[in-house]
Parts: C-alpha cells; structure tokens; sequence
C-alpha cells in the first residue's frame, strides 16, 4: 500500500482549494478595480484643477501666495512659472500628466503651458495609497476567513460524499473478511473498495467452483449405481421372458434410469454454466419422453396430452436440456393445472403448451419463473388441501435451462372466457 492522500483527504483539499482560488481571484480583481478607479479620479481632478488654474492665470487673477506657492487643497498644491519652491523632480517636466513616487510617496502630477509661465500641479495620493492598501488587507483577512470556512464545509461534505463508500466497503470487508488474491496498489477509500471488492469476488469464485465440483461428483457417484441397475434391467430382459406387465415395468424401470442420467447431465451443465451437446431432436418424441415419466402421475391427477406437433419437427439443440424444460413444464401442469387437458403444437418457430386449467392470477403470473414463488402453490394447496408450505423449484429450473441455452420461455393465462388455462411459449433461437 502506498501512503498516498485518502479519498476524502483529495476532496477536502480539491473543495477548499477551489473555494480559496474563487475568493481570492475576486478579492484581487476588487483590489485591482479600486486601486485604478482611484488613480483615474485623482488623474482626473488633478487635470481639471490644472485647467481651472490655467483659465485664472490667463485671466490675470492672483493666485499665488506670498512664497509663490499655489495651495488649492490639503493635498493638491500648484506653481506657476519658475517662482515659488517647485520640487525639483516636478521642474524638468513637459506639460502632460504624470504619476511619481519621491522619497516613497505617490504624487499625481499635471502640467501645462500658460501665457505666464508653466503651470505645475501636484497632487499628494500617500493617503489614498495608504487606505487602499488598508482594503488589501481587509481582502486578505476575508480570504483566508473564507478558505477557512471552505475548509470546514469542504470536511463535512467530503464525509457525507464519501461517507456511504466507506459504509460499504466496511460491509463487504466484513462479509469477505481476508486477503485477495489480487493485491490493490493504494490506500484510500477507492482502494479499500476495490480490495474488498477482490475479496468478494474471491469468494464467489471459490463457492462457484465447489458448487462444480460438489455436481460432477454426485454426478459420477449416481451414474455408477445408475449403469448397475440399467444394465441389471436389461440382463432381465434377455435371460427371462417376462410376463407382459412385468416386461412393462422393467422398461419404466430403463426409461426412469435414463431420465436421471439425463438430468442429472443436464444439473452438470447448469453448474458449469455451459449448454449439452447440441444435435437433431424430433420434438414430438422428445416430448413423448417427458411425458412417459410422469404420465402414471399425470393419470392419477386427472391431465391428459394432445401431442399435435407434427412427426418432421426437428430442431437442433441439446436434447436433454429441452427434456428437462418440458418434463418441469408438464409436471407444472400436473400440480397445477389438473384436472384437465395438456395440448402440445408446433409453429415452426416456438413450441407451445396450453392447458384449459384454472389459470395463474393476473398478479401470480410476473413471478412464476421465481425461485420459491409461493402464490400459486398457495392457491393449488387451498384447492387441494394440502399444506401450504411446501415449495417448488421447477418453473424457475426450466427458465434456468433456457436462459443458458439462449432459448426464450414465456406465458400467459386467463382465469375466464374460452381463453381459459394456461399457454406456454417456448422460441428456440
């Protein structure tokens, strides 16, 4: 880490040094304004004044006094001519206007041409000079008052500013505690955030990956066990011959096996986030498959199929990824919809499931596809009378599935009219 300013620190600093810059530019251009608005007035009635004083002259008035000096104010002294005490930095001028500094004085200087002579006028600015460098400092003093200020309002927003990073990285810290993996090569706030940040994500990670590793070993530890009895199933078949109902439930037997294996490939590929094998599937069996697992208990629950999509629909895509859409979208059917009628089409751009069941609650049916969604399992459990606690998953799977195959899922469903139950759209893209 390096021992850089804090986030906070940088904004205190940028909010006081702009507050600090903006009075102080306007307590210069104030300083500046006020200084030259007093040289042009005084310029200014220092030139008048030689006016007048010239008009006397001509006009033959006296306006010297006993020591040839001219005293028109108690800062503002004229000579005519080479008589009286003319100053010797004022007595080699040509007519025009000047502004001297003697001895560290400021002296606003006019001179002028006249019929007796040259008249020189001198006024003394000291003072004024004085009581504008008095505003100076009374600027200065306002400056620093403000920057001080700006300082203290700068700490309060900074801490408000970036009060709510801090709060966060805080909880993610505690959240994430440790070190990450990758290092952050600062010490502020934004540095702390993204450490945490590392960390957390460190985390997720590693809980991704034993989720992975925890799937592919229940994968293998089921399959084996899996393969025995398939394989024992099928031994039966060809030493044996079985009496027809027994052949029957020997093939249920093969077909639940195969089922899940097929699921559980397909949980395996949820986990890792990466699609099945894709290849040609004849959507009609495909769904013929979905069906047989479940059709005893769709039986019992009173929902038959009307399987009308035509034999020459093929799609390309993972086979047991839709296996696994359609077998959680009839299941639905059965703890939902039944007593009724499944029908199944095909359109030649989406597959579509309607049933003419009771139909999902106008305000049930944007939540659907949420995990642990419990409005319509409430209504199926009131109308059933069973326990209203228990959950399903399978909706929220098939939506899953869908998602990572890059296919869309939708539905609607209407609870009156002909347009009753429930219609389920699925787009292969």
């Amino acid at each position: 880490m390096t021992g850089a300013a804090t986030l906070k620190q940088r904004v205190i600093w940028a909010l006081t040094a702009a507050i600090a810059i903006f009075v102080g530019v306007q307590a210069i251009v104030a300083y500046l304004v006020l200084a030259e608005q007093e040289d042009r007035i005084v310029d200014q009635i220092v030139l008048t004044e030689a006016q007048r004083l010239v008009h006397r002259v001509e006009a033959g008035e006296e306006v010297t006094q006993a020591n040839g000096d001219i005293l028109l104010g108690p800062s503002l002294q004229g000579w005519v001519g080479a008589g009286g005490d003319v100053p010797s930095v004022i007595a080699g001028l040509a007519p025009g206007q000047y502004q001297l500094a003697p001895n560290g004085q400021t002296w606003h200087v006019a001179v002028a041409d006249s019929s007796k002579g040259r008249v020189y006028l001198r006024y003394d600015a000291t003072e004024n000079e004085r009581r504008v460098y008095e505003f100076g400092s009374v600027l200065l003093g306002l400056w620093l008052a403000c920057t001080l200020v700006g300082y203290w309002t700068a700490r309060a927003l900074a801490g408000r500013v970036v009060g709510p990073m801090v709060a966060v990285t805080d909880r993610i810290e505690a959240w994430a505690p440790g070190s990450p993996v990758l290092k952050v090569e600062r010490s502020d706030e934004a540095g702390r955030l993204i450490e945490a940040f590392n960390r957390m994500q460190d985390k997720v990670e590693q809980s991704i990956a034993q989720e992975r590793e925890f799937s592919a070993n229940l994968s293998h530890e089921i399959r084996t066990p899996l393969t025995s009895i398939r394989t024992d199933a099928e031994l039966v078949t060809m030493e044996t011959e079985l009496p027809p109902q027994t052949g029957l439930r020997v093939a249920r037997i093969m077909r639940a096996v195969d089922e899940i294996a097929a699921t559980l490939e397909t949980a395996r590929a949820i986990s890792s986030a990466r699609p099945g094998p894709r290849e040609e599937v004849a959507l009609r069996a495909c769904l013929d498959d979905a069906w047989s697992g479940l059709a005893e208990r769709a039986h019992r629950a009173g929902l038959t199929l009307t399987n009308e999509i035509p034999d020459a629909a093929v799609a390309t895509l993972d086979r047991y990824g839709l296996l696994m859409v359609l077998r959680n979208l009839v299941r639905n059917a059965v703890d939902h919809a039944a007593p009724a009628s499944l029908r199944a089409t095909w359109n030649g751009e989406c597959l579509v499931l309607a049933d003419d069941g009771p139909g999902i609650a106008a305000q049930d049916l944007p939540f659907v596809f949420e995990r642990y969604y419990r409005g319509r399992l409430r209504d199926s459990a009131a109308d059933a009378g069973e326990d209203s606690g228990r959950r399903g998953l399978g909706l929220a799977i098939a939506k899953r599935v869908c998602d990572l195959q890059g296919w869309r899922l939708a539905v609607s469903s209407s609870r009156e009219g002909p347009d009753r139950g429930t219609r389920f759209l699925l787009r292969f893209s």
